[in-house]
């Protein structure tokens, strides 16, 4: 949701109208003189229609010249405008973006200045830039389905994205490229072996839609197995079920399919609690978290482990659809889920779209949350939902200590949304500060903290085979503190 663009907009009006004469009032020569009202309006409406006619005039050199400009430029023009009616921080003005370009700059110098004047959040969108950030936002995605951390390269997968043709083949979060190449290399035994991430980019490009790699989760490659992976469309899912006895995923062309995968069920989750992942506020999420939790009341669990590491948030939409159904002392039939301050000082609070938490926990449930540092945004207005009604405690949270020794989510208190120009290019802005439903709390370059009651666990940001982090949640959950969790 985003602020109601047409509430303060000025009418584009150069006059007010004037009222239709009366029949008498018409004009005929055998009539007598006008009244002095009567001529008073008369050259009143042959005012209105000179102005009218200075009007036209002015619109069409108007008209003329704007589309006489370069596109890059009005694109420039309309984005600068939208920025600052409608920009949350403080500071931005268009005097400093056109102070950081010289003379005669062009309509692309002027976009990529406009974007190093804004925040990490906000940008331009060209068309084809906005409708591509559109269809991934719809989780709709054609690529191999693997995802890898800027700078790394060590060749380990940072993410498999449900559903995805490297999902489909068996390649998991943790698993190390130790060597790659065409389909026919790797029948033939002449796979390259994995250097660089660069070096795997630039080769892997000239195999075309299939790849076969060789990969495993140990360094020595005693687990190593080869893998054929094809480019293709796919919808991606994302959240995902996993108990002591199975574990579920949204599969399929439409990714609404509930496939089992007997084989990645955490055999050390006791018979009362069930894990559920979430890895965007993206797609279909809402419908697939709301299934999972269908799923865990079918099968006995009341106790719930939530996690939320590297979801770096989503949609608005789809948290008021999540959080209604984990508010515990909420009352109401929609609570509050956060209130955004605006520019200017305009205060809007969105709420839950239900409030069902009885239907699928008991008054004693118990629900624990993974989190860290790339956890953001929506994901911890979530956080905030479920600490501000009672859901669960900050020492059920529980955080990544990184090697540093810090803890804490990302901390991002923000919130932006899209302004579409008819053409179809689109800012993306930060228009507003987000704060907790009841507390009024901001994390806001902060995050969630140790300092706050949470409890950090020492673990590698790319877990293998085995999750250090989920280990210690399921040894505090299920009183298992040898607890051993597969990836």
């Amino acid at each position: 949701m985003h602020p109601d663009l047409n509430k303060n907009d000025e009418k584009d009006e150069f006059f007010d109208p004037i009222p239709e004469e009366r029949p008498d009032e018409q004009k005929n020569l055998s009539s007598p003189p006008p009244t002095r009202k009567q001529a008073w309006r008369r050259r009143v409406v042959s005012l209105v229609l000179a102005l009218v006619l200075l009007a036209a005039g002015f619109l069409v050199g108007w008209f003329v010249r704007y589309y006489a400009i370069d596109e890059d430029v009005r694109s420039f023009l309309w984005a600068l405008d939208v920025t600052e009616r409608y920009y949350y921080p403080e500071g931005f003005s268009r005097e400093k973006v056109l102070e950081s370009v010289g003379e005669g700059a062009t309509g692309a110098e002027l976009l990529t200045a406009l974007n190093e004047n804004l925040d990490p959040y906000s940008q331009y969108y060209s068309p084809e830039e906005y409708a591509a950030y559109v269809r991934a936002g719809a989780g709709q995605s054609y690529d191999f389905g693997i995802s890898f951390l800027i700078g790394d390269d060590s060749g380990t997968v940072a993410l498999v994205s449900n559903n995805s043709p490297a999902f489909e083949a068996g390649i998991r979060k943790g698993m190390s490229i130790l060597a790659y190449g065409s389909e026919e290399d790797g029948e033939k035994g002449t796979l390259t072996p994995f250097t660089t991430y660069a070096a795997f980019s630039s080769a892997a490009s000239k195999f075309g839609n299939t790849l076969c790699l060789k990969m495993g989760y140990e360094e020595d490659g005693s687990d190593a197995a080869l893998y054929t992976v094809t480019a293709r469309d796919y919808q991606t899912t994302y959240c995902s079920y996993r108990d002591s006895e199975s574990a579920f995923y949204f599969t399929g062309e439409e990714g609404t399919e509930w496939t089992e995968y007997a084989g990645e069920a955490i055999s050390s989750l006791d018979e009362d609690t069930a894990y559920i992942r979430i890895d965007e506020f993206s797609g279909n999420v809402s419908a697939e978290f709301e299934s999972c939790l269908k799923a865990m009341k079918e099968r006995g669990r009341t106790d719930l482990i939530l996690d939320l590491r590297t979801n770096g948030g989503g949609y608005l939409d789809d948290l008021q659809h999540i959080a209604s159904h984990l508010m515990r002392d909420a009352e109401g039939a929609s609570p509050e889920v956060q209130t955004a301050r605006y520019k200017g000082g305009r205060e809007e609070i969105y709420y839950a779209y239900g409030n069902d938490f009885s239907d699928y926990f008991s008054e004693d449930s118990e629900v624990y949350l993974l989190a860290d540092e790339n956890t953001a945004s929506a994901s911890e207005c979530l956080i905030g939902v479920l600490i501000d009604y009672g859901t669960l405690s900050y020492d059920h949270i529980y955080l990544r200590e990184a090697e540093d020794g810090s803890a804490s989510t990302y901390g991002k208190g923000i919130m932006q949304t899209s302004f579409v120009a008819a053409n179809g290019a689109a800012m993306k802005l930060t228009v507003a500060g987000i704060y907790w439903p009841v507390s009024d709390k901001t994390i806001h370059g902060t995050g969630v903290t140790p300092e706050d009651g949470c409890i950090a666990v020492s673990a590698p940001l790319i877990w293998g085979k085995e999750d250090k982090m989920l280990s210690a949640v399921i040894g505090a959950a299920c009183g298992n503190v040898t607890a051993s969790a597969a990836a």
